[in-house]
């Protein structure tokens, strides 16, 4: 896995609007204002300073990362990083960076949180940083009380459930997945569990928009109105059906009740941008996609217009 930590081009800058960069100078003067500097010393802050002002809105490791990806960052015309404390400059730049920077830019950032020497990544690096990641999502939740599906009375799952989740999608690297067994579906509370392919069946995925004859929207495993977890073209409502278990994963019902609403939906993907869109097909969506129509057959629907309309020219 390899690494390259030196930058091309410009030096690294601000990606910041102005009322945006004065927060995060407001933010320096807090975290620097720990203890008095000598004045012809430039100012900085520890990790000491950086872990009181968090406090338990992130786990240790997760600061520790965070502190030093910050003071690895490496500035043109000043010494090169790690640096004894980080300056308002690094911190300015690695915000900036990691909450609007490019794909190369944050990249530079993680890898800077990942591993503190130079040269390839370990693999064992990157899947402990997936570790803490994954640790830290679920910590943030329960912290901010936003696990409100679950009448949960304790946090989320031991450390091995959490090296459970960090394997699996580490795992999934370098691999161009598009609905095979290598799928998966998981849950973070009321405790972290992994739900691999059973092998009973290859209803792993399924997508479609814009057809009235059969369902719009994304389902993971299961069958139609009975996935174990389905995501409605109607944003915002969805299903998870699966009782006793999905016959695809061995999931249980992933929400509190079968029916759901949802606020908020995030999309991950890792790699180069889509290409432009093809040109829309005029087939049918059975004609264009094979696993639509078999789902539509596992599910009981008849294609009433099998044998009565003309077979489709091809393209």
């Amino acid at each position: 896995m390899g690494n390259s930590r030196s930058q091309s081009g410009p030096g690294p800058r601000s990606h910041f609007l102005p009322e945006e960069q004065a927060e995060i100078d407001r933010l320096f003067e807090a975290l620097s204002s720990e203890k008095p500097r000598p004045s012809t010393c430039p100012r900085s802050f520890s990790l000491e300073a950086l872990k009181s002002h968090i406090g338990e809105a992130l786990p240790l490791e997760m600061v520790t990362r965070l502190y030093d990806g910050m003071r690895r960052l490496d500035l043109p015309g000043k010494a090169k990083a790690p640096s004894e404390g980080v300056s308002q400059e690094q911190l300015s730049v690695f915000m900036s960076h990691l909450l609007k920077g490019s794909s190369e830019e944050k990249s530079l950032v993680i890898v800077n949180m990942i591993s503190a020497t130079e040269g390839p990544v370990k693999a064992r690096e990157v899947q402990k940083f997936t570790e803490d990641l994954v640790g830290s999502v679920a910590h943030v939740l329960s912290y901010r009380q936003e696990l409100r599906g679950w009448a949960q009375k304790r946090g989320p799952g031991p450390p091995p459930s959490v090296q459970v989740l960090a394997a699996q999608l580490f795992s999934e690297m370098g691999l161009q997945v598009s609905g095979d067994d290598t799928c998966f579906l998981f849950s973070i509370s009321p405790r972290m569990a992994v739900y691999t392919s059973t092998g009973y069946n290859d209803h792993y995925m399924y997508l479609n928009h814009g057809q009235q004859t059969i369902p719009n929207g994304l389902g993971m495993g299961g069958q139609h109105n009975y996935f174990g977890l389905w995501i409605d073209v109607d944003f915002g409502k969805g299903h998870s059906k699966a009782k006793p278990r999905c016959t695809t994963y061995n999931s249980p019902q992933l929400s509190a009740q079968e029916d759901f609403r949802f606020e908020k939906l995030e999309v991950w993907a890792v790699g180069d941008a889509p290409g432009p869109q093809q040109a829309k097909s005029t087939k049918s969506v059975l004609d264009v996609d094979p696993e639509a129509q078999a789902l539509l057959e596992i599910s009981g629907h008849t294609r009433h217009s099998q044998g009565l309309r003309e077979p489709p020219e091809d393209e």
